[in-house]
């Protein structure tokens, strides 16, 4: 399945290539043939689409939830930065979510849950998955978003 921005995907295959080439422990996604790492990049964005994002979509007919109309405060920057079609933090999150979707094979279909583990006389109770959104993507998108909290903001224009 091909990446189409705006369509399935917020950036391209090449855009997640050049951000993962300085990433450390970066392996899974190097391993991974372009076929995986589309699907990778797909999934991904579906993911963060299901996000309560701040803003107000551009156009009523596109089918994802960015381009946005809007603001939000970046709290590195420390002041009011626009949506302006794919923010470089949303593309970030696309990507790390892409790699955690490489990174653990069935998470999606939960086909690794696993509830208690016993060997011995050594046992593990309330064993958790990893979360569908990994903490990286969620620090990266979580200023974007309405009600993350004590910081919530966002002003459509």
């Amino acid at each position: 399945m091909p990446l189409i921005v705006g369509e399935n995907s917020y950036g391209t295959l090449e855009q997640a290539e050049t951000y993962f080439i300085t990433r450390l422990d970066s392996e899974a996604w190097s391993v991974a043939d372009d076929a995986m790492k589309n699907a990778a990049m797909v999934t991904a964005a579906q993911v963060l689409d299901e996000e309560d994002w701040g803003g107000v979509a551009v156009s009523g007919t596109q089918l994802m939830a960015h381009p946005r109309k809007g603001s939000y405060l970046d709290p590195r920057l420390g002041f009011c930065v626009d949506f302006d079609g794919y923010p470089a933090r949303l593309l970030k999150a696309q990507f790390e979510t892409a790699y955690h979707f490489l990174n653990n094979d069935g998470l999606l279909d939960e086909t690794g849950k696993v509830e208690s583990l016993k060997i011995s006389s050594v046992e593990l109770l309330d064993i958790r998955k990893a979360a569908t959104l990994p903490n990286i993507a969620y620090t990266l998108i979580r200023p974007m978003l309405v009600n993350h909290g004590s910081r919530s903001w966002w002003r459509a224009n």
